[in-house]
């Protein structure tokens, strides 16, 4: 899969030395009703698949009109994820297994021509995101006998990226709405256990069209 989406991302790359109309998107976004996938050991859920705190993403994408309709592009992001609720297990609580990605991605727009200035859009994003900077589960209160805290390293693997949705474009800002979905295995090596960590949600973002 891997190597399929980076020979389709080499693919659009050279579509752009081709004649047609280029331009940049810059935007920035925030995270509105994420989750993660919960946790489990052993038969106790561990870990909560719900979240706390802001997370949201900066990305990059260059475009290319092929028709009067259909755009096709790149995309580089940065993603900052929210935390993690905790999860109340027998003495104490357990957060934790959160961490950050960067896709690379392709991305395709539908234009509806209207006779607006207002001009929506549907968009998909299509990708392999790096996943980096893991946080270890943080166990509060659980260490036996003391009530003192553990913490447990992490290490999380790379994944699939998508992102499915929609937007509007007015005189070149841009508002998008996408749902979306990082893919990512966290493996807990004191656990001897590696479980889906993917990180969910609807984002919300605004952007400026640069044409070139």
């Amino acid at each position: 899969m891997k190597r399929i989406l980076l020979g389709l991302a080499a693919l659009s790359a050279v579509s752009f030395a081709a004649q047609g109309d280029t331009y940049l998107n810059a935007r920035f976004g925030g995270d509105l009703g994420a989750s993660y996938t919960g946790y489990e050991y052993q038969g106790i859920d561990i870990l909560s698949d719900g979240t706390d705190g802001f997370g949201g993403e900066l990305a990059l994408e260059g475009y290319k009109s092929l028709t009067d309709n259909f755009d096709l592009g790149l995309g580089i992001a940065y993603q900052f994820h929210a935390d993690r609720d905790k999860q109340g297990v027998p003495g104490g609580e357990i957060s934790g297994a959160e961490y950050k990605s960067l896709p690379i991605y392709l991305t395709a727009k539908y234009n509806f021509n209207l006779d607006s200035e207002i001009k929506p859009y549907l968009k998909a994003n299509l990708g392999y995101s790096f996943n980096l900077d893991a946080s270890d589960l943080e166990a509060k209160g659980t260490r036996e006998n003391t009530g003192d805290n553990d913490k447990v390293s992490t290490n999380v693997e790379n994944g699939l990226y998508w992102a499915l949705g929609g937007g509007l474009e007015y005189k070149n800002f841009t508002v998008d709405l996408m749902y979306a979905v990082t893919k990512a295995e966290t493996e807990v090596k004191e656990f001897n256990t590696k479980e889906d960590n993917d990180y969910g949600r609807v984002v919300l973002s605004a952007g400026y069209r640069f044409n070139l």
